[in-house]
């Protein structure tokens, strides 16, 4: 399983072992934290910092879709939740992300799809950042929980830090991982919002969602 810098420095980052700047270049800082990240977990090669499936992160997405999930949307994304809170399984599993492919596994972020899970929420069909418009199938309530739910799960069963690490939000990918992207915004609007906010201050938001979910999937684990 090869794992490239930046998947290295991501990964050491999740872990509280700072790399520097998340730019793909094996430079002092990041040799460092690797070496600090091996000690800490008793490992010798850079795989024993990753769950065995080779899966390094789960990247957090809204689909731009009406209600209902269509075929384009499932090849698109691992899993997505649809707007009552049910979970739809996409065409490929979230494994077949360690592997990327074109045509054998979803494409959901640019430039940046190997080894990380596109998890979904099935909505937002019509919004427009600014000025702002929820579109004609918001986010709801109900969807966003579950989408968290099924997140901390993720993370549980991959070992994946619910950080910005290890769950970033598209419109956090370029600025944490310096892989341009073509203007995402998602996810900076939740239900209850009035205007779209900073991707990294609701990415935390989400993610302090995720959390909350932890004690009861570990307890079903």
């Amino acid at each position: 399983m090869n794992f490239s810098i930046r998947d290295v420095q991501a990964r050491c980052a999740a872990l509280g072992h700072n790399p520097g700047p998340i730019d793909g270049i094996m430079g002092k800082r990041t040799r460092m934290a690797l070496s600090v990240a091996l000690k800490a977990v008793r490992g010798s090669e850079v795989s024993h910092l990753f769950h065995h499936s080779g899966l390094r992160r789960v990247h957090l997405h809204w689909s731009g879709g009406a209600v209902g999930v269509n075929g384009v949307e499932r090849t698109a994304y691992n899993s997505l939740v649809t707007h009552d809170g049910t979970r739809v399984q996409g065409e490929f599993p979230p494994e077949a992300q360690a592997r990327y492919a074109v045509g054998r596994a979803a494409s959901h972020t640019l430039n940046f799809n190997t080894g990380a899970v596109g998890h979904c929420v099935d909505a937002m069909a019509g919004a427009v950042e600014r000025p702002f418009d929820r579109g004609s199938a918001p986010m709801t309530p109900r969807q966003l929980d579950e989408f968290c739910k099924w997140a901390a799960e993720y993370s549980v069963k991959y070992w994946i830090p619910i950080n910005r690490y290890g769950m970033p939000t598209h419109a956090e990918i370029q600025p944490i991982f310096g892989i341009r992207q073509k203007w995402k915004w998602d996810i900076t609007w939740l239900p209850g919002m009035s205007k779209p906010g900073d991707p990294l201050v609701v990415g935390d938001r989400v993610r302090a969602m995720i959390s909350e979910h932890l004690p009861d999937v570990r307890a079903a684990a």
